[in-house]
């Protein structure tokens, strides 16, 4: 017979061990309606359907009965009302509570950028291997396959999604620009200040007249196609392709990496491409990966603290946790809350109310791991076909260059 273990109990229902030991006495004493297990000598609660729906009763009335002395209710900082607006702090509340996570796109606004922005620039200037250097070389030894997929005499758009501080794409741009084919570079980022960031680094490298694009969207639901109607319109649209860069496994941290997908193939035409960058699931890679924790904080970096921050979720009232998850195959950050809490978002004519018990954990970060050939089916899904593929020497890193399939179930929405 199946039975629960006391600790996925505690996980699953975020209830103490001693409220465990008290509904198995309490099953003992005939009090509780509760199928009982005996393991050599020790007693347990079944797995049984019945079980589970006494324990999600149980687990419930523990919540509404709970004493408000050992409740924290906190209200965000003023600053996350002037960084997010009202659609974006209703999707946090949503998020929070239905799925127990802050989605990790917001981590990039304000000085969430600037922790990015260090963590990449200080990889970038390390003299060691690591996962930007990987990408730049991988990058540059794909340039011949990218040029080898662009006719002759075109012009491109780069389309630079998620766009960080722009370092990954440093050589790939100077490279068009060498050519004389770079039409226009225009940059998409949740986080104006990731935009900033990546305007300034760019002119640094390629002088005050480089012309930059910067637009806040979030690519996992907003369309970028009526930016390069323009290009499409003219009569010189024959001449114009829109490379579109998708660098460091941005859709493998969403909750589902098809979204964005589905967005990028329907915002570009026939002849475009996209150019996808990503640490494929490996031996190594299930084994270490650096978050950029400091010692401030360890195992939390700065970039995943600064919405809890916001939300005055003080690091008193949580543990974090890192580490992988092997029946999901997703590398994750997460905190675990040692008290229960109460957040209160304020509205213009209404207060919001979230609450989030003891023992419950809030997803900040989370990777997908992916072989390759699960993403190029991931790909093929939402209407791209593969083109050209490589890989560094190590196998720790990926580059797909894909395009449009025209014969794909999946059309433009």
């Amino acid at each position: 017979m199946l039975y629960f273990k006391h600790s996925e109990l505690v996980n699953t229902y975020h209830v103490s061990l001693k409220t465990v030991h008290n509904w198995i006495d309490a099953a003992k004493q005939g009090k509780l309606d509760l199928e009982l297990y005996n393991k050599d000598g020790r007693i347990y609660v079944a797995n049984k359907p019945k079980n589970v729906m006494v324990l999600e009763k149980m687990a419930e009335n523990g919540k509404k009965y709970r004493n408000i002395r050992y409740q924290k209710t906190i209200t965000p900082k003023p600053e996350f009302y002037k960084l997010f607006n009202d659609r974006q702090v209703l999707d946090i509340i949503s998020n929070l509570t239905v799925h127990k996570e802050i989605p990790h796109k917001y981590s990039y606004v304000d000085n969430g950028a600037d922790a990015w922005d260090s963590w990449v620039t200080g990889l970038a200037h390390d003299d060691t291997p690591n996962m930007i250097h990987n990408s730049l070389n991988l990058v540059s030894d794909s340039l011949h396959s990218i040029d080898s997929l662009l006719d002759s005499g075109e012009k491109v758009n780069v389309i630079d999604l998620g766009v960080g501080n722009a370092i990954p794409v440093k050589d790939l741009v100077g490279h068009l620009l060498k050519k004389d084919v770079l039409n226009r570079y225009i940059a998409i980022d949740i986080s104006q200040k990731m935009l900033d960031i990546a305007e300034k680094n760019l002119k640094s490298w390629y002088g005050d007249d480089f012309s930059y694009e910067g637009y806040v969207r979030d690519f996992s639901y907003q369309y970028f196609d009526d930016l390069i109607v323009k290009d499409q319109l003219n009569d010189q649209d024959h001449k114009v392709v829109n490379l579109v860069l998708l660098f460091d496994a941005t859709p493998l941290n969403f909750r589902d990496p098809a979204d964005a997908l589905r967005v990028i193939y329907g915002s570009l035409a026939e002849r475009d491409l996209l150019v996808f960058t990503y640490k494929p699931d490996t031996e190594a890679s299930r084994k270490y990966f650096d978050f950029g924790s400091d010692k401030e904080k360890p195992g939390l970096p700065l970039k995943e603290r600064h919405i809890p921050d916001l939300l005055n979720i003080d690091s008193s009232l949580y543990d974090v946790e890192t580490g992988f998850n092997e029946k999901k195959r997703m590398r994750y950050i997460r905190i675990r809350l040692n008290t229960t809490i109460e957040i209160k978002f304020k509205f213009a004519n209404t207060i919001r109310k979230v609450v989030l018990e003891k023992g419950e954990t809030i997803l900040l970060w989370r990777i997908w791991h992916q072989t390759g050939i699960e993403t190029i089916n991931e790909f093929e899904k939402a209407g791209f076909m593969l083109l050209r593929a490589n890989m560094t020497k190590d196998r720790e890193r990926m580059l797909f260059i894909t395009g449009i399939n025209t014969l794909s179930d999946y059309a433009r929405p």
